[in-house]
């Protein structure tokens, strides 16, 4: 299905109106676009999509992704990957950012015939499709575009790019195949298919391709355990360095089969928690163009997970304004007419903030450590010779304190500054209404006023989302704190990740992923309730695949 851009001209004069300050009304079928009320009612959503942007933690817990960045990879980064063949790639292909993540697929070719899921070659292969660590499907089934892995050894090819590669960042665990809404932004948003099969993705990649080439770009930028891209032309952009065969399982060179090579998988992915590191990939965070900044329809249709969001209930005409406006952004982008604002630094100033006082607050059963923190976080903001009823001008300047260095300039920049905006307005609200109470109210009982405090404080750790709340903290040198990262992941290690040596990661962890739909095989877990996001107690391994 080729998706030929016909409207470029309507999506110009939606973007200049939107430059102009003339966003849309949020009522008016007629004059669809991005408003700066949506922007601010998903402000929270928006704030969370900025921060964790290829970081692999907070996009492993976010892992509904609704948003698209135009990015650059530098010219001289190196990539790898995991194929049957010494042979260049002819034609689409995926790259890995970690060795480890291309070595689990540096494997030779299924046994006997059958179509592969990467033949762009001609030939029949496994492809890096698969399920990391050797994991097989619960019933003895494998995905159904793809045979039983080879056991043979493979090669590794490292790639130089020799240029900036132009690609687009798909937020959240795109590379996450599941029925629960990790593809949306490709299958429903990108290619206009709402009955699309998550295990489809040679399919998915070819015309993802089409439309890169439509766009000028290289390609896309997903995340599974380790961040990948789907790269269209492996003969434009890339040098090849090397191509060596790995060695046969019983080599003395192979590393052993205990579990310790998906366990260094694992912390190849969790090394790249906070970073994809060295600059590896340069976001354009003011072209970024979100399903948040619309006034569209993101409900989850399944009632126990109202906080993933859900493209299917958008209607086409809707889909394919969003649409429009990515290949704008994208081709604006490439332009280079404008110095990205560098979203993600303000949202890090802002968490860097408050991340470890909050919890500390909503924690501690002292008062006078309450009124110190909240003394300690506000006074900046209070001029305590000026008479300001109700610390109304303090309140403001707490909401605009980050937001200070930043010039918006882009359409985008302005959507995003009104998101970041109303998560700061969320948090100054809270901190104020509690020192209202500990503080303002002499007359106040200490133990109800203390006990009301922490409830507000803890109800905005909980609204607002931070993936950083939930950090393992420092783990030892045999253990990876370890989130939930399609296909591995039980339900309470999406919950609460906690740290894990390579025992405990190596029999068929996986229930968070059965539970959502995502294996085509196999009954659904059973899981006990993990309310409001609490941590969750032992669960049903239904699974016994050794990764």
């Amino acid at each position: 299905m080729r998706m030929v851009l016909t409207t470029s001209n309507r999506l110009a004069a939606l973007v200049l109106a939107v430059t102009s300050l003339g966003f849309s009304s949020a009522g008016s079928q007629k004059s669809f676009g991005p408003t700066l009320e949506s922007a601010r009612e998903n402000g929270l959503q928006i704030f969370n999509s900025v921060h964790d942007a290829m970081r692999q933690f907070g996009s492993s817990l976010h892992h509904n992704g609704m948003s698209l960045y135009p990015g650059v990879i530098p010219k001289g980064v190196l990539l790898y990957h995991g194929t049957h063949t010494k042979e260049i790639p002819k034609g689409s292909e995926w790259l890995a950012f970690e060795i480890e993540h291309a070595e689990g697929f540096a494997r030779g070719g299924p046994p006997g015939p059958g179509p592969g899921p990467n033949h762009t070659d001609g030939r029949t292969h496994r492809g890096p499709r698969g399920p990391p660590m050797g994991m097989a499907m619960q019933d003895g089934h494998h995905p159904p575009d793809r045979p039983p892995r080879s056991r043979e050894p493979g090669h590794l090819h490292i790639y130089q790019a020799v240029r900036p590669l132009n690609v687009l960042y798909i937020d959240g665990m795109a590379a996450g195949k599941t029925d629960a809404g990790t593809t949306d932004t490709q299958d429903i948003l990108l290619l206009g298919n709402k009955s699309h099969d998550g295990w489809e993705e040679r399919s998915r990649a070819d015309k993802l391709c089409i439309l890169a080439q439509d766009w000028k770009i290289d390609g896309f930028i997903r995340m599974e355990p380790g961040f990948e891209i789907i790269y269209c032309d492996f003969t434009d952009g890339l040098k090849l360095l090397s191509a060596n065969k790995r060695p046969a399982m019983d080599n003395p060179g192979s590393e052993d089969s205990n579990g310790i090579s998906g366990f260094e998988w694992a912390r190849a992915a969790s090394q790249r928690y906070n970073d994809i590191g060295s600059s590896r990939v340069i976001l354009d965070y003011s072209s970024v163009v979100s399903a948040f900044f619309y006034p569209i329809n993101l409900t989850n249709p399944d009632p126990k997970r109202p906080e993933l969001p859900r493209l299917i209930g958008a209607s086409s005409e809707e889909l394919d304004v969003v649409r429009e406006h990515v290949a704008e952004s994208i081709a604006r982008s490439i332009s280079h007419l404008q110095s990205p604002i560098d979203w993600q630094g303000v949202s890090d100033m802002i968490v860097t903030r408050y991340v470890k006082r909050l919890p500390f607050i909503a924690q501690t059963d002292s008062i006078d450590i309450i009124k110190a923190e909240l003394n300690g976080l506000l006074n900046i903001y209070i001029d305590y010779a000026e008479t300001d009823v109700g610390f109304a001008g303090a309140r403001q300047r707490c909401a605009e304190f980050f937001l200070q260095p930043v010039q918006p300039r882009t359409s985008e920049d302005k959507l995003v500054y009104a998101a970041f905006e109303k998560t700061t307005s969320t948090i100054c609200a809270a901190l104020f209404k509690a020192r209202e109470i500990v503080i303002e109210d002499p007359d106040a009982d200490e133990p109800v006023a203390m006990h009301a405090t922490k409830q507000i404080i803890g109800s905005l750790v909980k609204s607002l989302g931070w993936s950083n709340f939930k950090d393992c903290g420092v783990c030892k040198a045999d253990e990876v704190c370890f989130i939930a990262m399609w296909p591995m992941g039980n339900i309470e290690d999406h919950y609460s990740p906690s740290c894990l040596n390579y025992t405990a990661m190596g029999h068929g962890r996986n229930s968070y992923w059965r539970s959502l739909g995502g294996f085509p095989h196999g009954p659904p877990p059973q899981p006990s309730a993990c309310a409001d996001g609490q941590a969750c107690g032992e669960h049903e391994d239904l699974g016994n695949e050794e990764l």
